[in-house]
């Protein structure tokens, strides 16, 4: 906006553009702080009075007199019983609805960490406390979603399912109508839309389903199984003798691990893999995919806000007559940097949680054959009490550290940006003074140079220190000269002048050794499986050893030898109990004494018994044989470790 000779503004005409932008600017606040009154009085109403943990309460009490338990079951018809909100150990039921129900709980996550109002007026000694009461009431308001999703009961979770998700719904559709103003806030509230949807749809599906099976005289009691099939699919390909790998071409090896990925995904969907998609890991990943999308439209709306307000002070120093020119090369550099920043820590943390991923099923299946190599020897000295504790705080700190991760590279990434724009592509452009470069022009020939020196080392070495006696080079390709030194007197001189050299240069490597352990730490911390801390010092990683914990407590509970192993004890017991009382009783009641007097009676069953005892220790004998690692750590079968027979 010009005016008047020479293109100054008037002093007057510049007084009423002053006013007349003070008045927008006031308008326009007074607007915004009427439109923030009214979200944040909505937002009070729907959270802040605590009502929906009110009613969190009352429908985990239905609930807990819905369930039945398994202690006292003649007592009270076996009511009333706790739910199980959550498998998180080995879990593979449920998975995608019980990911729906923690879409449903970011909302209120995000509004007790960053939108509160009595967050600010909380005393820094007591914050803590402050937030562990909100992270529990949000855990009460959600209960009974989770326990509805999760519960076995036929009609009672299914309908107060049904009501509470319409309850949770209608409080999103109230927070949208009064909160959403543009696109970008709408994008925020899809998700939750989505989730809630969908849990409408599982409800309602499930009770329609249950009203037509007892009409239609389909209802049937399911038996509790403790193995699944592909756990018994597991233990077959056990049984039957290793394979020893053979060289296959590089073509071909492609092509059956493409189609393996594709098959692992495809059982990963259908929850049929012995390791894949548990219920844990689906809900960590889409937890801080879920993240990411609300982080991301955090950022483009606070990137829409800086660009408002760079445009604003373009146009202020345009109407002072000062050039802009540079001002808005260094805005249009920070914005790039922060995009690039965004894509790259994306693309960053989801290859590290595929990676992740793939590692921790490698892990679980090296602890199950009983290899416990990878593990450092003081990480073993847990005891049972840390194990149980660090599995139960595996997932949320899993979650965190990938999300802190994300963070980190953003700021990482927007900084290294920043040093290459400012230091190497704006002034080649010639966009800034080209004394930007000189730290260049002074760090380039410096690597040259350090590398052309040490790669002519490597070859004088080879000619002239080493002497001229061949053997087989360490991997296994070609051959070099054995290490035995030649020329001595060339050494001891070319060690003195080495040694004033790399005093200099030993400082830069120095520095690379610092930058390759930053880099390192940061690429490693949101992996629990890797430690970031050097070898003999990862009993101090609290994050790896909250891994090492969870794959103990796997080793034990979720092992598919043992679950089949207890299938197999159940299932004889329930075709034993018919024909005898047999049950596990103390050894001085009564019960054992007449189950005892039975089975001795009836010789057919005596037989049968011994001829399952022989052919039990026969399939020990065959595995054994045929897995000779697993005789490593064992301490009865040590002859088995080097099998005399040959079995086929």
């Amino acid at each position: 906006m010009t005016g008047g000779k020479g293109g100054k503004i008037p002093v007057t005409q510049k007084k009423n553009q002053e006013s007349v932008f003070l008045e927008v600017t006031d308008v326009s606040n007074t607007t915004n702080s009427s439109t923030d009154l009214t979200c944040s009085y909505v937002e009070q109403l729907l959270y802040g009075y605590n009502a929906l943990v009110g009613l969190g309460i009352f429908t985990i009490l239905v609930l807990i007199f819905l369930e039945k338990r398994n202690y006292k079951k003649d007592v009270f018809c076996g009511r009333p019983g706790l739910p199980v909100p959550i498998n998180i150990l080995d879990g593979n039921k449920n998975v995608l609805p019980t990911a729906a129900c923690f879409g449903c709980c970011i909302n209120y996550l995000f509004y007790i960490l960053f939108l509160r109002d009595d967050s600010t007026s909380v005393d820094p000694w007591l914050a803590t406390f402050y937030l562990l009461k909100n992270v529990i009431f949000m855990g009460i308001s959600y209960y009974p979603l989770f326990s509805c999703v999760n519960s076995p009961s036929k009609f009672g979770p299914p309908i107060i399912g049904l009501l509470y998700t319409i309850f949770l719904f209608l409080i999103s559709l109230t927070e949208y109508n009064y909160c959403v103003n543009d696109l970008i806030e709408l994008c925020g509230y899809i998700p939750f839309f989505i989730c809630e949807g969908y849990l409408l749809c599982v409800f309602a599906f499930r009770l329609v389903y249950q009203i037509y099976k007892c009409a239609t005289g389909k209802a049937r009691r399911k038996s509790k199984v403790v193995a699944k099939s592909s756990q018994y699919t597991h233990v077959r390909e056990l049984l039957d003798k290793h394979q020893e790998a053979e060289s296959v071409p590089l073509g071909y090896m492609l092509k059956s691990r493409t189609l393996q990925i594709v098959e692992e995904a495809k059982l990963c969907c259908l929850n049929r893999s012995i390791q894949l998609c548990t219920m844990r890991t689906v809900a960590v990943n889409f937890i801080v995919l879920l993240s990411f999308y609300q982080l991301f439209i955090v950022f483009v709306d606070v990137s829409n806000a800086v660009r408002k307000l760079n445009r604003g002070l373009i146009l202020q120093l345009r109407a002072w007559n000062v050039s802009a020119d540079n001002f808005e090369i260094y805005l249009d550099s920070v914005s790039w940097s922060f995009i690039v920043a965004q894509v790259l820590s994306a693309l960053y943390v989801i290859s590290t949680m595929i990676m992740m991923y793939y590692s921790q099923r490698q892990h679980l299946l090296s602890v199950w054959r009983g290899d416990r190599s990878f593990i450092p020897k003081k990480c073993l000295e847990m005891d049972s009490r840390d194990m149980v504790t660090k599995s139960l705080i595996y997932a949320g700190t899993q979650v965190s550290h990938l999300l802190g991760g994300y963070l980190i590279s953003v700021l990482v990434v927007f900084v290294l940006c920043m040093i290459l724009a400012f230091f190497v592509i704006l002034p080649l452009l010639g966009k800034v003074p080209e004394a930007f470069l000189q730290p260049v022009k002074f760090l380039i020939p410096s690597v040259v140079v350090t590398f052309i020196f040490v790669y002519a080392l490597k070859k004088l070495s080879e000619k002239i220190f080493l002497q001229k006696y061949w053997i087989s080079s360490k991997n296994g390709v070609g051959v070099e000269r054995t290490l035995a030194l030649d020329n001595r007197k060339v050494y001891h001189n070319f060690s003195f002048f080495l040694f004033f050299f790399y005093i200099l240069i030993g400082l830069f490597k120095c520095l690379r050794r610092v930058m390759y352990s930053l880099v390192i730490g940061l690429v490693f911390v949101p992996r629990l499986d890797r430690s970031v801390l050097v070898s003999g010092f990862e009993h101090y990683d609290n994050g790896y050893m909250i891994y090492i914990g969870l794959l103990h407590v796997e080793l034990v509970h979720c092992h598919p030898v043992l679950r089949v192993f207890c299938e197999e004890l159940l299932k004889s017991l329930k075709e034993h109990d018919d024909k005898t009382d047999l049950s596990l009783h103390s050894p001085n009641s009564s019960k054992t004494e007449l189950a005892r007097k039975s089975y001795s009676s009836v010789r057919s069953i005596s037989a049968r018994a011994y001829n399952n005892q022989i052919y039990n220790k026969w399939m020990k004998m065959l595995t054994l044989s045929n897995n000779s690692s697993l005789c490593k750590t064992s301490k009865t079968n040590k002859k088995f470790e080097q099998p005399r027979l040959n079995l086929s």
